[in-house]
Parts: C-alpha cells; structure tokens; sequence
C-alpha cells in the first residue's frame, strides 16, 4: 500500500485541515492510491431488529416497514439503561430545522442528557453553513468526540485516517452485535464507511426512500379537473398546459423534473455499468432529451419562474402556497410539507408513479443509501464504546419508547396522542425542532415509511413503492471511493449544471451539452471513471 505521511498531505489542497488534531500522526494512504483507498473490509454483520409488525405487509427486503399509526406496544428496548459514563458528549452536527433552544431552556434536551447519561454538548449549525463551518472547525480542531461529515469532502479516506478513530475492531462482523441498534442498519450503508480497508464512521442512512418522486398538489389539480397520473412524456406536458395559469401567479411546475424526465426516458441511475466500463447518465444521447424537454417546458411558461435557482425551502414555499403545482423531491420531504400547509383541510398531496418509456412503472432510481457519514475522534478503546453505546442508543428502532421520545418528546409535555399519532404541542416542535433534533443527523435507526397524523402519506408512498420497486436500479458506484471526484466532482457538476440551465432558459441550443460533456470528460469525468473502474477492481466481493 502506498503511503504519505501527513506533514505532505496538509502541504496540498488540505491546508485547510492543518490543525492541531492533525499533526504528529504518522502515516494516511495517499490520494492517487485508489485500489488501497478502496480495500475491502468485513462488513458489519446485519441483523434486523424484530420490532412492532407493521401495517401493511413488506413486499419487497429492500422497502421499509410501513405504519399507518405510531404503534401501540412500544417496547422500551434497552430496559432504562444509561449508555453514557457521565462524561459530556462533544459533537458537531446540523440542522435542516430552526436550531432549537440552548440546553439550559430546552427540557427535551435535559431529559435526553439524562436518559443518555453524558450531556449532550453538540455544535449545531444550519445545514447550508455546515460545510464552511466544518472546515473551520477542522482547521481549529474543535471537531468533538463525533462529527458528522459529508461524503464529498475533500480528500475523505486522508482526512479520516488522519483524525478519526478506525472503528472496524468495535464494527466489522459480528463485532458490532455489541451494539444491536447499529446493527439493524442495512448493509448497504455500511459502504460508504469503508476507507483504505477499515470502517471509519457509522452511517446516517437514508436508503430507498432517498429517491426523487413528482409531488402533485392534488386538490389544486382537481379544481382543474386535472387527474394526477400520466403515462408520457406527452401527457405530462398535457397536463402542465391545464393547470398553468400565469396570470394568477400558478405554474405546473416548481422546477424542470430532470431526475423524473430521466426515469421516464429510461436512463441510468447516475452511473451504469456496460460491460466492464462504467457509463454516466448525462453522457447518453438521451440526457440531450430531456434538455430538449426542459427548455420546451419553460418556453412555453409552464414551470415557475424562478426554478433555475430554487432551493429545497423554496420549492416548499411555492408548492404549499400554490404557485407551483409539481415539485421534485424525496419522500422524507413529506413531513414539511404537511408541516408547512397553508390551505388547511382541502390539501392533499398525490405521487403519481413515474412511467418508463413503455407506460408502466419506468425505473425507480434508489437514491443515496446515507444522508452522510459520522467519525468518532481518536481516543482510547473505552472511549470508543461508550461514544458506540451513545450512539447505538440514538438509533434506537421505529416502534420503541425510546424512538418516540427522541422523536417527539415526553408525553404531556410535548405531545400527545391523537387517534394512535403523536401530535406536538408548540413546545414540542420548538424543543424537537420539529421533531427532526440535530442528533440524528449523527445517527439515525432505518427510515420507516410513517407520517405522523397523515396515515394517507403512508398509503401513497407504500403504493408508489410497491408499483415502482420491481424496476428499482441503483448507481452503480454506490460504496466506491474516486479521488477525482472527491477533489474535482462539484466544480465539475456544476459546470454541467451551469450549462443545462442555460439551455433550459433558451440561451443556449440542446447542441451545446456536446461540448459541455467534452470538457467534463477531459477536465476529470474519464479519470472518474477509470478511479470507478479500479476501485469496483479493488473492492470486488467484501471480506
């Protein structure tokens, strides 16, 4: 295996990682090494917890249980036991949510505090400041015993070599049945922990559920007379000329649906592999297809006007409020959206199955297994168990007491039930921050399909998955590790991206994502690909 010692890796593009934490180690797998990057390791052993029977029946190992009501028996699986030794518990994370109040005026976090047995002391930063915040907070090494990291940071495996503790004597196999709510994570999440052939971080998994979808307003379409489903490109665009009405400020769309265009072209999830050669999705012939839709979608004034710079609170906004009648998002989205209706009883929300280009159920592009990724910091082997029991508890299982606490509170307090739902009190959603606190974004248990107080939500998206799952496809990198992309990929995307919204808006023709396409090649697409094609090489089948 080839190495650098660390003194070299923070004279490069890491200066920013020059911090105390950093110095005095010896040695990290240098970046162009991709096969030792991607060594292989034993996985976690999985083994999935036996929790409430859910309410619709699982047809399928890789779609999550489906609740229509919080379930009534809620075993408190670890019997009131404190994982923590007393010592605080330091941590970075964020939030997609209003931070919530400070420790001393937050009871929710008090009671967590004392059902962990360590004070909670994380740093919590809104989500779009996190990525600057982290690298200041490497820089400074302030990081805490966890931190949450993202998957794209820079020079990944060397960062994490060089400052996280390597968890695969606590993890790998049936070692992590120590520690049985991390356990219950699927494998698949497992992946994107491995670096230079050990486990460095637990996941925060997202898994199927992580996949963009159409949302439709469907009681703004039915005061049109407009139904929800669409089995064409064609017929989509049919429907979006019914529901515009410009000069009532109401567009079809919130954006262009590219990742929805993309499925119903057939095109691959994100990379494919054909034959021994991996292939991106927006290099096909087919992609320039829904250029070709796109701009014709804002030509002819069907989709907002503003789309091109939308961000994901945005589309919310212009969805709830009715200016935008179709949004592309994932299914987790769902509960801020019901959070933020504006149109009180009459809103309902529809997701039409996505049609591939036969008509039925086109393939369903299973998004990221993990939000991201969390490293624990180096320190000694009971240090490292109590921070593993720590978060072990954090991902206590859907269905468990402790779920329902972490989640929505204490009962009286912050919530109570309403027809088998945890319904929050203002208390509640301020202390919780919307039942969504930051610590989840260190860990987190599987994501089931359940929409407090909207059993509705649990049938569409159950429905959905199960008319789109037998067409399921992942991307084909899922778990691989690229140097190129780590250092190169968003500068790169963006560039692609800068182009396809030039040419939606009309100011450049669908014949220029020939260059666009030739300049990401040359500028690092075709060294990802061949990083891609060394490190499935390299991984081949997991110890």
């Amino acid at each position: 295996m080839t190495r650098m010692n660390r003194r070299t890796l923070l004279g490069g593009t890491l200066a920013v990682l020059a911090a105390p934490g950093l110095v005095g180690c010896s040695t990290v797998t240098r970046s162009t090494d991709v096969a030792a990057i991607n060594a292989p390791v034993a996985l976690p052993t999985y083994r999935r917890f036996a929790g409430p029977a859910p309410d619709l029946p699982t047809v399928d190992p890789r779609m999550p249980d489906a609740y229509r009501t919080f379930p009534a028996e809620r075993p408190v699986v670890l019997g009131g036991r404190t994982p923590g030794d007393g010592t605080p518990f330091t941590g970075s994370t964020r939030t997609v949510s209003p931070i919530p109040p400070t420790q001393d005026r937050n009871a929710y976090w008090q009671e967590l505090n004392a059902r962990l047995g360590s004070r909670v002391d994380v740093t919590i930063t809104p989500d779009a400041d996190y990525a600057s915040k982290f690298a200041t907070s490497v820089a400074g090494d302030v990081l805490g015993d966890v931190f949450n990291v993202d998957v794209d940071f820079p020079y990944l495996p060397q960062f994490l070599e060089a400052r996280a503790h390597d968890l695969t004597e606590f993890l790998s196999g049936d070692a992590i049945l120590d520690y049985p709510f991390l356990a219950n994570i699927p494998t698949e999440s497992w992946r994107s922990c491995v670096y230079s052939g050990g486990i460095y971080a637990v996941p925060v998994p997202r898994g199927v559920l992580n996949t963009e979808q159409l949302f439709c307003r469907a009681d703004l379409f039915a005061e049109r007379g407009v139904g929800t489903d669409f089995g064409s490109v064609d017929d989509l665009i049919g429907m979006a000329r019914e529901l515009t009405d410009v000069p009532a400020n109401r567009w079809a769309f919130c954006q262009v649906p590219d990742i929805v265009l993309s499925r119903m072209l057939g095109l691959p999830n994100t990379w494919a592999l054909d034959g021994p050669r991996f292939v991106y999705y927006r290099e096909l012939d087919g992609f320039k297809d829904v250029l070709d839709i796109g701009a014709r979608l804002i030509r002819e004034g069907l989709v907002h006007p503003d789309s091109v710079s939308v961000s994901r609170a945005d589309l919310k906004l212009w969805f709830n409020e009715g200016s935008g009648l179709m949004a592309q998002d994932t299914f987790p989205g769902l509960n801020a959206y019901y959070q933020q209706n504006v149109a009180g009883d009459s809103y309902e929300i529809a997701l039409p199955v996505v049609p591939g280009p036969d008509g039925g159920p086109g393939p369903l592009w299973v998004g990221p297994s993990n939000h991201s990724i969390t490293a624990l910091d180096k320190a000694s082997p009971e240090r490292i168990r109590t921070m593993l029991s720590l978060l072990n508890w954090l991902a206590t299982p859907f269905g468990s007491e402790e779920y329902l606490f972490r989640r929505y509170g204490t009962e009286g307090r912050h919530f109570a039930f309403e027809g088998g739902q945890p319904v929050q009190n203002d208390l509640g959603a301020s202390e919780t921050a919307l039942s969504a606190f930051p610590t989840q974004y260190l860990v987190d248990c599987p994501m089931p399909i359940y929409y407090a107080g909207h059993p509705e939500a649990t049938d569409m998206v159950y429905d959905n998955l199960v008319a789109s799952m037998p067409a399921a496809v992942t991307n084909a990198t899922s778990g691989l590790y690229s140097p190129t992309k780590s250092i190169k990929g968003k500068s790169l995307y963006k560039a692609l991206d800068d182009t396809r919204n030039q040419i939606f808006l009309g100011r450049l023709p669908v014949s220029a994502w020939d260059e666009a396409i030739a300049d990401w090649r040359r500028g690092g697409g075709d060294q990802m690909r061949a990083e891609y094609e060394q490190a499935l090489a390299a991984r081949g089948q997991e110890a």
